[in-house]
């Protein structure tokens, strides 16, 4: 991998060579994995290679936007102590403006009638709906040194009657080698925390990871990445929700639930609060507390 690739990212890349999704090709590949999707330990999930095009692939690659390309949010590692320095630590754009031309349109048809019919097929839920607003989804990107903690997802989207229960995630950094680690681990549940590691997915270049995201779907990469400079873990990512209660496990949450589980997660006074106020207060508290806590920041 050459570091030179990924410091160029973010260059002007105003020629759209359309790429649109076969539905016949991902329905086959529905077919392939639907199995070891819904079989898969400690939650349902699968991780796809080679999911796109290998132009396709490259090109998202070239035109991803380094740390500075853009007007990033800084995201960091989760409720605990970090850096906060943007070389390092997670940056997340959802705002579709800010994405690199070809970027978008593909981010597009990852919202498509055809894409949402594959995740329905490999997945066996109904009815999933797009998120063509990018609620917390969108460009995600982590450089060396940097982490996400273990967790369970928040409910992103504003409409309380969405439940959000696939997230796909697919990786776009060439050349990364495992050496390095970034991977997506899954942990088991127990009491409502999170246990053990049970899966690891490593972030591959080209590769789709699916899983279903719930009240026991603990998932982060917690160690810090030892990529060299110049080269950070970039990813896209896309949610899927539904309204059928009866295929969501997890009731409508806007905090997300952090679990400390490495010697890096570190908490502040602050994060110990924050903790203690959504272990002991009810979820509707919770979720009214965030939602003012927003606002007053805005």
């Amino acid at each position: 991998m050459s570091v030179t690739i990924l410091e160029a990212a973010g260059a002007a890349d105003t020629e759209i060579k359309p790429f649109y999704f076969s539905r016949e090709h991902l329905r086959a590949l529905a077919r392939e994995h639907a199995e070891a999707f819904r079989q898969a330990e400690p939650f349902p999930h699968v991780a796809i290679d080679n999911f796109l095009p290998e132009d396709v692939a490259m090109r998202i690659a070239h035109s991803f936007p380094g740390p500075f390309d853009i007007d990033w949010r800084l995201a960091g590692p989760g409720d605990t102590k970090h850096t906060k320095d943007p070389k390092i630590e997670k940056l997340s754009t959802s705002d579709e403006q800010k994405m690199p031309p070809y970027i978008r349109h593909v981010m597009y048809g990852f919202q498509s009638g055809i894409f949402m019919d594959f995740v329905s097929r490999l997945t066996g839920l109904s009815h999933l709906q797009p998120d063509p607003s990018f609620h917390g989804c969108g460009l995600h990107s982590t450089g060396p040194g940097g982490r996400l903690m273990i967790h369970l997802d928040a409910s992103r989207h504003p409409n309380k009657d969405l439940r959000q229960v696939i997230n796909c995630l697919y990786y776009c950094t060439p050349d990364w080698d495992e050496a390095w680690g970034g991977h997506l681990e899954l942990w088991s549940e127990k009491d409502g925390k999170a246990q053990e590691c049970v899966t690891k997915i490593a972030p591959l270049f080209n590769r789709l990871a699916v899983f279903y995201t719930g009240a026991k779907s603990f998932h982060g990469h917690p160690r810090p990445l030892t990529c060299p400079q110049g080269v950070r873990r970039n990813s896209l990512a896309i949610y899927q929700y539904t309204t059928d209660e009866t295929q969501a496990d997890i009731g409508y949450t806007n905090f997300v639930e952090w679990a400390p589980v490495t010697e890096h997660d570190k908490r502040s006074i602050t994060h110990r609060v924050k903790a203690g106020i959504r272990e002991h207060l009810p979820t509707g508290a919770v979720n009214a507390i965030a939602k003012g806590v927003r606002k007053f920041k805005h």
